[in-house]
């Protein structure tokens, strides 16, 4: 996969572009809102606006960049569909442990509630569908073309860190969010984070963090980040622990059972093994170019390197 950037790119254009796909993606927004007037409430709009302002955002800076497709970023349309069930897999999968820790405990215990089971199944999809569109659209605005520009300036490391603080802090105003929901979502920030680097799909990384919203939000029909997205049909759950564990009205992402699902999560993706991917072809790609603009005599044209 190519570079963003040229080799040994100076500090202050890399925050240029960053700082300008942030006021393009807040300018569209302000448009966005503006035509939908007071349906932005709607948590299906509110979605919507994120996924569609920031895919026109990075498209618009990916053009001035000179690229075409979207593939650069992580979102080939080959094999898309393919990514995100496993990745919806994959997040179902990791909110397990949580919820088995708060039962566990006796922090949430669940029971029988009305309902029919199409009404079940329709409220699955409705729901499904709203995170689909919210969790992609997210995963774009962060870990898409800011992601990438961060890589290839100041490495892998950084980018992990300085992406997952701007996650936790997109949630910073969500309702009853706190320090321990806050570390959390550091830590989920970080283990997408950490799933777009080693496979080199956005795909992926969105299939994850819609699983784990549909899994909390909808299957253990608790509030996702502080956010009731639906009731669930069938399932009566009661929060009697301490929300210290079970995270209480933000969900278990404000709990130690979160802490404990995120650290499970993040160890498993660490060592997993992923078949070379195209991000680590990426990755060969940048070293080969910055090693040889490194070892190119002085005065020479660097400008041919791959960007």
């Amino acid at each position: 996969m190519p570079r963003l950037l040229p080799a040994g790119s100076e500090v202050l254009p890399v925050l240029a572009r960053l700082a300008g796909f942030a006021g393009l993606f807040f300018g569209l927004l302000v448009v966005f809102a503006a035509f939908v007037g007071d349906r932005t409430a709607s948590l299906a709009v509110e979605g919507t606006a994120m996924f569609v302002v920031a895919l026109a955002a990075t498209v618009i800076v990916l053009r001035l960049d000179g690229r075409q497709r979207l593939d650069v970023i992580g979102l080939p349309w080959s094999g898309f569909a393919r990514e995100l069930g496993r990745g919806l897999v994959l997040g179902i999968a990791f909110v397990v442990p949580a919820v088995v820790i708060a039962v566990g405990v006796g922090g949430l215990r669940y029971g029988p509630d009305a309902g029919t089971w199409i009404e079940y199944g329709g409220t699955g999809l409705w729901a499904a569908l709203i995170l689909l569109v919210a969790a992609t659209g997210e995963e774009i605005l962060v870990r898409g073309y800011p992601l990438r520009v961060l890589v290839d300036r100041w490495g892998r490391g950084a980018a992990l860190v300085l992406t997952s603080l701007v996650f936790a802090a997109l949630h910073g105003a969500n309702p009853n969010v706190g320090v321990l929901a806050l570390a959390n979502i550091l830590l989920s920030g970080f283990l997408l984070g950490l799933i777009c680097l080693k496979t080199g799909s956005l795909w992926l990384a969105s299939g994850v963090h819609m699983g784990w919203n549909l899994a909390t939000g909808f299957l253990a029909d608790l509030p996702v980040s502080g956010l009731e997205i639906v009731d669930a049909p069938l399932i009566e759950v009661t929060r009697a622990g301490s929300p210290l564990v079970t995270g209480g009205e933000f969900g278990v992402e404000a709990g130690l059972a979160g802490t404990a699902a995120m650290v499970i999560a993040i160890l498993v993706v660490v060592r997993t093994e992923t078949p070379r991917s195209h991000w680590s072809r990426y990755l060969a790609i940048s070293t080969g170019a910055a090693a040889a603009a490194a070892a190119a005599p002085e005065g020479s044209d660097r400008s041919a390197q791959p960007i």
